[in-house]
């Protein structure tokens, strides 16, 4: 078994409490903003020493809960500061971000840390689709034609050209290249059947959130039964 450690790089309490999102940044304390980011990191080097496996963080927008709309450089900040356990972003939002962008961060905080990256690459919340304004009809086919974009900037070896339904490249020949080969561990969000479907063609990890048990038993049970359809039996991992 191995265990993970979540750190969002959360604001804290804010001066006057709100359950609407977006939450209004007139709360905002610069003082306080520099004193998370300065917390976060001193928590991840901690949680590093105490020997968790994975220290993970991931993209949320407009909240308190996460000051991190931008995941990866809050994971470039922690390759300074974890020294052993694995960086899982958990991950970008890759239908609201340029896959190639999200290919180039990923594969330089995999060199930053040597190799130590943990790749997820998720769709997010319906109301993420708001920040960006990103329709979430196209949600799923978004999502799909960004992972098979990334993943193929990180194992071709010369460039080339994509034109896809929503996205389209003259060129694409990203420096630097993951340090782990042919991709870093790739996950994807699993709840739905969609998305175990997805994971087991593509033969990836699995990540189940804001479930139950039962539901993410029954998640697990039709991803390793899809996955044994395509002729692969999932690692423990």
């Amino acid at each position: 078994m191995k265990f993970s450690v979540f750190n969002a790089m959360p604001y804290g309490q804010v001066r006057s409490r709100t359950d609407a999102w977006p939450v209004p940044n007139e709360n905002y304390e610069p003082e306080r903003g520099i004193a998370a980011a300065a917390r976060c990191l001193e928590e991840v080097a901690m949680e590093d020493e105490l020997g968790f496996d994975w220290i993970a963080c991931a993209e949320h927008h407009y909240s308190p809960g996460s000051l991190a709309p931008n995941v990866t450089v809050l994971a470039s900040a922690m390759t300074q500061h974890v020294k052993r356990a694995r960086i899982a972003i958990l991950g970008a939002l890759i239908p609201l971000n340029n896959p190639v962008r999200v290919a180039e961060e990923y594969a330089m905080i995999d060199n930053l840390s040597g190799g130590r990256l943990i790749a997820g690459l998720l769709r997010g919340a319906p109301y993420e689709y708001l920040v960006y304004n990103v329709n979430p009809a196209e949600s799923r086919t978004r999502f799909e034609e960004a992972w098979e974009l990334i993943v193929k900037a990180w194992t071709d070896t010369m460039p080339f050209g994509w034109e896809g339904n929503h996205y389209r490249y003259k060129f694409v020949s990203i420096w630097p290249r993951p340090v782990q080969q042919p991709t870093p561990p790739l996950f994807v969000s699993g709840s739905s059947k969609d998305s175990g479907e997805f994971a087991a063609r593509r033969k990836v990890g699995l990540g189940l959130a804001f479930t139950t048990r039962p539901l993410a038993a029954e998640a697990t049970r039709f991803y390793r039964e899809r996955a044994r359809e395509y002729g692969w039996e999932p690692l423990a991992e």
